[in-house]
């Protein structure tokens, strides 16, 4: 099978002629690379992800320019710290309606014709960019002004939501139409959830961002995409609900969230959700053993084995401390594993 035939058949609950894998929406992060530089030669990260012969390809074009915005850059973990909310004082929907949101006419279509020339038979997975309905929210409010807001001012939360949803839609109607016919998928995400359970309450979730999440989705499916949907930590209370709104794939799966072991998951949700991610980069990646780490790869597979719908890959990007080793013997284990299709 070609790398696009087997994801597309894992995304189907058909069985393939090996287990699908990849590195985290195809980061490869400065740390990581460090490793495959010395250990095996490597001179440019984009070699990466053909040295480990992973099955995604992920096609992202960043916007023309970036708005001003309060917040630190760290060099090597790919991340941002918002340092102050610019909405933290708003008190009324006007307030909220003024705000200079992210402009949509910034982003330009993708390439999508050159990829799929460059990979013809790779899962090629458009970024639309970031662009979270919750997460957004605690972004412009702070999170604690945001939360209280839901609570005691939710004309302020719903009105910040919109905004943001109508610039991402516009966003996606300038991306979406170059990328049909060549990519396979498309990313949407937010953040909602932690190691212990979800930051919005599953009902508030269903009320003020579901309905326009699942637009969203629609919008994408028009267009001829499937939807692999990002949100880390322990979202369980509401993968129905996504399942419902037709998205195909669940990314990061993070198993040692709570409720999120691979048994469970693929008991209640195998068969109408396939998931991506599973192998843990807090501890085992991190400081885990080779042996380790193949079990859990191993693990994985098994849970998902009646079912089909899995794809390994690391469960989040950016840790300094991940072993290059570690994620080799990830994709070497993946390599020799044929996936399974439901039964």
């Amino acid at each position: 099978m070609t790398h696009r035939e087997r994801v597309r058949a894992t995304l189907a609950f058909q069985p393939t002629d090996r287990l699908p894998y990849d590195l985290m929406e195809g980061t490869v992060w400065e740390e990581l690379f460090a490793y495959f530089r010395t250990a095996r030669g490597l001179t440019d990260p984009e070699q990466l992800p053909d040295f480990l012969d992973t099955d995604f390809r992920w096609l992202f074009r960043p916007p023309g320019d970036t708005p001003g915005k309060d917040a630190r850059r760290e060099r090597s973990s790919l991340t941002f710290e918002v340092a102050h909310g610019p909405l933290a004082g708003a008190t009324t929907v006007a307030e909220v309606e003024r705000h200079r949101w992210p402009d949509p006419t910034r982003w330009l279509p993708p390439d999508a014709k050159g990829a799929r020339q460059r990979w013809p038979d790779h899962c090629l997975v458009l970024l639309p960019g970031w662009s979270p309905l919750f997460w957004g929210v605690c972004d412009a409010f702070g999170v604690e002004q945001a939360l209280v807001n839901l609570h005691q001012a939710p004309a302020l939360f719903e009105c910040a939501a919109r905004c943001i949803h109508e610039r991402y839609m516009e966003r996606l109607g300038r991306l979406l139409p170059a990328a049909r016919g060549y990519c396979d998928l498309c990313w949407l995400a937010d953040d909602f959830a932690g190691q212990q359970g979800m930051l919005i309450s599953p009902e508030h979730w269903r009320r003020h961002i579901k309905p326009l999440l699942a637009e969203q989705v629609a919008f994408v499916h028009r267009h001829g995409l499937s939807v692999i949907y990002h949100s880390c930590g322990a979202v369980r209370p509401v993968i129905g609900d996504l399942i419902d709104i037709g998205v195909s794939c669940h990314l990061v799966f993070q198993t040692k969230a709570r409720g999120m072991d691979p048994e469970s998951i693929a008991r209640e949700f195998g068969g109408r959700m396939a998931f991506y991610g599973g192998m843990d980069v807090q501890h085992l990646l991190s400081f885990g053993t080779a042996e380790e780490v193949r079990q859990e790869v191993l693990r994985n597979a098994a849970a998902f084995e009646r079912c089909g719908g899995y794809i390994v890959a690391n469960s989040h990007t950016s840790f300094a401390t991940i072993n290059g080793k570690n994620v080799e013997v990830m994709c070497e284990t993946a390599r020799g594993l044929r996936g399974k299709g439901a039964i």
